[in-house]
Order: structure tokens, then sequence, then C-alpha cells
């Protein structure tokens, strides 16, 4: 009687992918598949055999290999890379063949000449996150193979990988600094170009206002409000810090004003700041009162003050109401305060009203938790006001960054909402005259299609769009993005710089994107320059930072690349060159790939 029983057994896999396979195809068809038949005979199967290693399957690109032994197949995959870089040695470079191999130790599924499993899954994986020419092996490969082999892998931390709920250890080699060197002699790298001086005038031009937050003062005998005091004002600092638009002075710095009778143009000069926040705490029974004022230590002038009422029932929550309420009132004040009551009188509601302007702050922040809250905002606003465009406007903006950015949970279902948003709020506006709020949602929607790859949809959405809204900052962005997509990398770096110009307090984005422009229209030591500034001020943001990796590489500045790369590798060991780009994508095939190149010379995992 046949048994129902599944086959298992534990083995090392071997997963191999040619590098750019439809490229080279699509370049060189019969010399391609020509010198992998001599690659295969030659070389791979025999080293395969060698090394008591079993083909599974093979693909014109890539194959599948089996072994009992987790050194056999560490110890071949490394042979064969080493033996292929001497092999390709004489090709052009971007004809040049090269693998990625993944190497996995695990339990697999015996399906008749098949195997099956997240052992052999994790493998597949792991190849994607190795880098050209390289190997990338698991946690446990690792630890089966220490010490037994002739070459060393690098530590890059913990991967989330794709259909797998435990992020996996990653092993790789060669490593990031034996990779960026490898760069040293290659033909296709640029010496270090000198800066176009306007745009270094431009960049130098961009300054964050600086502020501190001085200790709140107890002005109440009850010794639990000075840890309040404390905390409201460490949690300010933390929040004010958090966005890319201020330059905010360290904790250990303003607390050195504590209990102090603070003179504010000796406060501003020793911290180095324009502007000051200061404020008071008082309680009577169950009753808590907040005082806070802005003040700008060039003037004296007060740019802000206001009073908050709370309860000293449950002093965290009031803590974090408080926190919110003046950092968004700060943050108005002094960045976003034009644009945000611009937006917010678009409505009669108040609390409509009050909504977008907290939208507008959170949005300014850039990152997931601000787009997250300008989302749930400018959601608010519009449940209050279904005709308020500019709620969704940043209701569908909300939700398109988040995607680009890599940070939503699900993109189809946020960007089938963003699509909703912006369809919904056209058609009520059909017949009506075009406005500023009209080309916005055009404009959005553009950014939309982008995101879904619709790049001619993109670009007709953002030119009738632009036409609308042409002296707003953040509408030159998106037109500037969509245009580097379409490959008018000229014409997208004259819309950055349009963007920056417009905007007395850029996000840092513009950057980014300016950058981007100036390193595939050929200008390194420019993108290395707009690079520099954004990660001045955004220094913890991975993507943004191997961007300048790749720069560096591409300026010929090799230690500076393997520095940067260094340090996104400790902000986020999880980046890859695909997470990267889907930040950016790119109509043409090979201009994805110019930048994906730099990004591999720079060490950035596939």
């Amino acid at each position: 009687m046949p048994s129902d029983r599944i086959e298992r057994r534990l083995a090392a896999i071997l997963a191999a992918d040619m590098v750019g396979y439809s490229r080279l195809i699509e370049i060189d068809e019969a010399g391609t598949i020509s010198r992998q038949r001599s690659h295969r005979h030659d070389l791979i199967d025999p080293t395969i055999e060698a090394h008591k290693g079993r083909i599974v399957k093979t693909s014109g690109d890539g194959m599948l290999v089996e072994f009992a032994s987790a050194v056999d197949a560490v110890d071949c995959a490394v042979h064969i890379q080493q033996a292929m870089d001497q092999r390709e040695s004489g090709q052009p470079t971007d004809t040049r063949i090269q693998y990625r191999i993944g190497v996995n130790v695990g339990d697999i599924i015996i399906d008749g000449d098949d195997i099956l499993g997240d052992g052999v899954n994790i493998a597949a994986r792991l190849e994607g996150l190795a880098v050209s020419g390289g190997v990338a092996i698991s946690g446990y490969a690792h630890e089966q193979t220490r010490g037994k082999l002739t070459v060393e892998f690098e530590d890059t931390g913990d991967h989330e990988v794709k259909n797998l709920t435990r992020p996996v250890r990653v092993w790789r080699w060669p490593s990031v600094e034996t990779t960026i060197e490898a760069t040293e002699s290659a033909p296709t790298e640029a010496p270090a170009k000198s800066v176009d001086s306007s745009l270094k005038a431009l960049i130098d031009s961009i300054q964050q206002p600086t502020l501190a937050v001085l200790p709140f003062v107890n002005m109440s005998r009850n010794e639990d409000l000075d840890f309040f005091c404390d905390g409201l004002t460490e949690n300010l600092i933390t929040d004010l810090s958090r966005g890319a638009r201020m330059s905010v002075a360290a904790r250990n710095s303003s607390f050195g004003f504590k209990d102090r009778t603070v003179d504010i143009n000796d406060a501003a000069a020793k911290l180095g700041v324009r502007y000051l926040i200061e404020g008071s705490v008082q309680a009577m029974g169950t009753r808590l009162r907040v005082n806070a004022q802005l003040i700008d230590s060039t003037t004296g002038d007060h740019v802000w003050a206001d009073r908050y009422d709370g309860s000293t029932d449950d002093l965290f929550t009031a803590q974090d109401e408080l926190c919110e309420a003046i950092f968004i009132e700060i943050d108005a004040a002094i960045c976003s305060g034009e644009e945000a009551r611009k937006l917010g009188a678009q409505t009669e509601n108040a609390d409509a009203s009050k909504y977008m302007q907290r939208a507008v702050v959170h949005f300014a922040f850039q990152d997931n938790q601000g787009f997250i809250k300008a989302q749930e905002e400018a959601d608010k606003a519009y449940a209050i006001d279904g005709d308020f465009t500019f709620a969704s406007i940043y209701r569908a903006a909300a939700r398109v960054q988040q995607v680009l950015h890599g940070w939503a949970a699900d993109d189809s279902v946020l960007l089938d909402e963003a699509m909703e948003i912006c369809e919904s709020a056209i058609e009520r506006m059909q017949g009506a005259k075009p406005t500023t709020d009209y080309g916005g949602l055009y404009l959005v929607r553009g950014l939309i299609h982008l995101t879904n790859r619709a790049f001619d949809q993109s670009l007709r959405d953002c030119n009738l769009g632009i036409k609308l809204v042409p002296n707003i900052g953040p509408a030159r962005h998106i037109y500037a993005r969509v245009l580097i997509a379409a490959g008018r990398f000229n014409e997208g770096y004259r819309e950055s710089v349009r963007a920056i110009q417009l905007q007395p307090y850029i996000y840092p984005s513009f950057l980014l994107t300016l950058g981007v422009s100036c390193l595939l229209s050929d200008r390194p030591a420019d993108a290395a320059l707009a690079l520099q500034k954004y990660r001045e001020i955004v220094p913890n943001l991975a993507h943004g930072v191997a961007m300048l990796a790749a720069a560096f590489v591409a300026n010929g500045q090799r230690d500076e690349a393997r520095q940067v790369m260094s340090a996104v590798r400790q902000l986020d060991p999880t980046v890859t060159i695909k997470s990267l780009l889907r930040s950016y994508p790119m109509q043409d095939p090979a201009h994805e790939a110019k930048l994906a190149g730099y990004l591999e010379k720079a060490g950035l995992a596939r």
C-alpha cells in the first residue's frame, strides 16, 4: 500500500542566477548563449560534480543544486565565482556574464527529482541578496562552514525576505570593502569632476531654522511635576528633532539651563540657535496648565505663544497630548505656517481646518510616522468636509508616499485607495474652473501612475497639473521625478532646482531627487554635493544615504563610498538595490540598470 508520508531530508541548497540575463540576450543573444554553454561545460558542471552536488533543475539564466555537505556547497559556489571572474575578464563590462549565488542549509521536501520547501525558498532569496559575482549564505550555513573555507564571509545582519515571517541572517562574500576596491581599475569609473558653481551656491543657501527647547519650569509645589516638566521637554526635543526641516539642540545642551535664570540672548548664543522654546507648568487640584512660547532671539519677539489645559489624573497622557499640540504649533510657526494656514483656509469648518493644518505638518516630516499621521489627519478633515479638495490631495499623497518609500503593509491597497480618492475628487470638480487644487490632484494622480509604472499616464497628468500650480515647490518636485523617470534628466534637474528655489524650508526629498538627476546625467560631483547636503539634513534614512555612496562611486571617491556604505548597513541592514530603486522607477530599463550598477559597486546587495 503506497505511503502518503512526505519524504524530507536535510541538505545544502545552492541557487544561482545570471545577472542581467535579459539585457545580455538583447545585446548579444548568440554570444551570450555560446559563452554560457562553454562555462557550463568547462567550469560549472564539472565543479558541481567534483563537490558531489546534484543539479536539480536549470533555466536559461540559473540553476538549483543540492549538496549533502554545507562545506561542499559553499566551496563550490566560491570556486565558480572566482573562476568566472577570470574567464570573463576579457569581456567588455556591459556584456560580462556574472552570477549571484545563494546557499542555505535546511529541511527540504523530496518530490520525485525535484526539491521543495523553505530550505529551497531561502536559498533563492539569498541569491537575490548576493552582489554580482558574489555569494550570500544563511547563518546556519555559515555555522557549518566557519573556519573550513579559504575566504571570509561578512555578516550583513538580519534581512526580511519575501514570504517568510522570520528574518534570515545573511553572510556575504566578497565583503563591501572588497566590492568597492574592485572598482578601482574599472574602465567605466569616471575620475572626480568639479562641482557646478551655481549649484554649489544654491545648496549653500539652504538653511534649517535652529531651535532649542529650554527646560519647562515647575511653578507649583508638587514635586511630581518636576518629572512631568522634564518629560515634556525631552519629548518636545525628540519630536522636533524627528522633523528634517529644523536643527534642534541636543538634550544635554538644553538641560544645562535647568533651574537657572535664563537670558534669552545669552542662551541662544551658547546653544547656537535662533529660536528658543520656553514654558511653565502649574497645577491646582487635578487641573493642569501649561504655558509655552516661541521666541526669536534675533529680535526678541514672541513668534508664538499659547496656553494648554489638562488633567493631573493621567500625567503621561497629558504629556503626550500637550507635546503633540505644542510641536505642531512650533513647526507651523517656523516652517509650515503659511502653507498650513492657506490650506486650512480652504474650508469654512474650523475642525476640518485644524486637522488639515496638522496633516501638513506631519507630512513635512517625510518619514513613515509622519505620512501615517498625515493620512489620519487628512482623513479626519475629509470626513468633516467632503468637498475639501486639499484634504483629498493629502489623503492620496500620504498613501502613495508610504508605498514609494517601501513602508506600506500592502502596496496595492494603499495605491487603490489613493487612486480612488483622486478620481472621486476630480470627478466632483468636473465643469469647475481649473484651480491650484485641481492641479494638485492631477500631480498626485501622476505620482500614483508613476508608482504603478504607468509612465505615459504619469507624464500626461503632471503636464496638466504643473500648468495650474507652477510656483509651488512640492509640485515642481513631483514633476521633476516624473521627468527623470521618462529619461529627461536635464529637465528633471531644472525642475528640482526650481522646487528648491520656491520652498523656503525644503523637503529633504528635493535634494535626493536633485542628486539622482545629476547622477543619471553624468554629473557625479554635483550628485555627491546634493546628496551630502541631504545626508546632513537626514542622516538616518538608509535609502538616501545609500544613494550618496553610489554618487561617490560614480565620482571615483572609493574611500568615501566605503565609509557611507558602512553607515548604511548600520542604519538598515535590510536595504537592497531593489527596495531602493522602488522609490525611483525608470521607464527605460537601462537607466535603472545604470543606478543599480553604481549601487552594486558601492556594495549594496540586489
